[in-house]
């Protein structure tokens, strides 16, 4: 199910931001001019990041999975950003303690279901260490899927 949200214009391998903000202020260029969200999807996921963090840390790295804002996905997709450099985010178990994140899968869904759907894929996905290793190596998203 994934793979068919994965597309290549939003797969942004090996990018250097200062923070979460500069990094989603990037993407938000590509995902409203190539139709996928209205500009209001950033402050939607903003506001969200802030009140219920998305930040895993999980078995030797920490990934984030942005995602709200329902209501300005025009085309559902998952966008991936590996990092050359980590990024502090908060953690989603832990709200007050921040972690050093280097790879965010920041998704759009219109339909709730989809979403849930997703998220879940999604989840156990990132739970593989081979996975992460081979994003991390800048191996084909598709491939790994």
């Amino acid at each position: 199910m994934l793979k068919q949200y994965l597309y290549d214009d939003l797969v942004f391998l090996d990018k250097e931001y200062k923070d979460y903000e500069d990094l989603l202020s990037d993407i938000m260029n590509t995902l409203v001019s190539k139709h996928y969200v209205e500009r209001e999807f950033e402050g939607a996921l903003l506001e969200r990041e802030k009140e219920f963090p998305t930040g895993l840390q999980l078995d030797g790295y920490a990934v984030a999975i942005p995602h709200g804002g329902s209501q300005y996905v025009l085309k559902d997709f998952i966008s991936l950003v590996t990092l050359k450099n980590p990024i502090r985010m908060n953690r989603m178990d832990n709200p007050e303690e921040a972690l050093e994140v280097d790879i965010l899968f920041m998704i759009g869904f219109s339909k709730s279901e989809t979403h849930l759907q997703c998220l879940k894929q999604l989840m156990g996905l990132i739970q593989d260490p081979k996975v992460i290793e081979d994003l991390k190596k800048g191996t084909s998203i598709t491939s790994v899927l």
